[in-house]
């Protein structure tokens, strides 16, 4: 990876201090459109971007051990295996602006409320107010804004808790860990 600085994507956060929780970030098309684009990274990808030990990366291993004899005339492994992007594939969304190819959602027009479940919506009084509701938020002492920059790093993080978690906001710009249960 380059050396230079990587470009950031900024967020206002809204967090209920009470519960140490991002009720949602607003954000800007940019990040949208990266969100958005993280549903179309094939698995293949993903895997790499996964802890060490997790049963995806074994069966990744598993098609490298496998020999040709055991597949399909038209098959390799090469080919099972280069069915992925490569890890950099999303760092354009850190060099704006994108192509029109690479967008989903029009910039300039409407800011966007991200909730802490990575739900997306257009920034109104009604959402908001209903996600108030939700997190049954009745005093606005309880909370506080943020702004937070987003970086490759960050954007790794948020993919990771987006496929283990509920509070992926939370997770990655407050440093909640859950809590692990110990089985007895």
């Amino acid at each position: 990876m380059a050396t230079k600085a990587t470009p950031k994507m900024s967020l206002k956060l809204l967090i209920n201090k009470k519960d140490d929780k991002v009720v949602f970030a607003e954000a800007e098309y940019d990040f949208i459109d990266f969100l958005f684009n993280l549903l179309t990274l094939p698995i293949g990808t993903i895997v790499s971007l996964l802890p060490k030990e997790n049963c995806l990366r074994n069966l990744h291993k598993s098609i490298n051990k496998l020999e040709e004899a055991y597949l399909l005339p038209n098959q390799s492994v090469d080919s099972l295996l280069k069915m992925n992007t490569p890890v950099d594939a999303i760092l354009h969304f850190f060099d704006l602006p994108l192509s029109s190819s690479d967008r989903h959602v029009k910039d300039g027009l409407v800011t966007y409320m991200v909730a802490d479940d990575l739900s997306v919506t257009p920034m109104s009084m009604t959402s908001t107010m209903a996600l108030f509701k939700k997190y049954n938020i009745q005093e606005v002492d309880v909370l506080e804004e943020k702004v937070v920059s987003i970086e490759f790093v960050g954007a790794l993080d948020l993919l990771h808790f987006a496929l283990h978690s509920k509070e992926a906001l939370t997770k990655v710009f407050l440093g909640k860990e859950e809590t692990k249960t110990k089985e007895g």
